[in-house]
């Protein structure tokens, strides 16, 4: 190999390496976005949870944990009001979206067969559960 096609040969790949991440992010899930929106509030509501998870939690520990969580709050407040504004546009949208719906809702109202809850949560319980199974 020449020279000149040393220096043709380079100019290619790093051609194709500066253009590969463009066509992967064209070829790639319209929803990647909502998706990695998804995961960072399913993340975020883990540790929120966890953060509560302590023996014998009092009023003032509980208040301790509330300061200290308040970014992280505000941060999944931001993430909701984001998801609620964006529209899925394939299976795996709706699905990230049924995630979060479902970590985002009381563990007692998952249940779409309590009839001491109102129709419109049980339907709401419904739709996630269904959205996510066939998603």
């Amino acid at each position: 190999m020449n020279r000149r096609s040393t220096i043709r040969a380079a100019m290619a790949s790093a051609a194709a390496a500066m253009v590969a991440p463009a066509v992967a992010n064209a070829a790639g899930n319209p929803d990647d976005e909502l998706i990695a929106m998804a995961d960072r509030y399913i993340a975020l509501d883990a540790q929120y949870n966890a953060a509560y998870r302590v023996p014998d939690l009092t009023m003032e520990t509980e208040e301790k944990i509330d300061q200290q969580t308040a970014p992280m709050q505000d941060e999944m407040n931001d993430i909701l009001d984001r998801i609620t504004r964006t529209e899925a546009k394939t299976p795996a949208g709706v699905a990230a979206i049924a995630r979060v719906v479902t970590a985002y809702l009381d563990p007692s109202e998952r249940d779409p067969e309590d009839e001491d809850r109102y129709l419109s949560d049980r339907l709401i319980s419904r739709l996630t559960r269904e959205a996510g199974r066939l998603a």
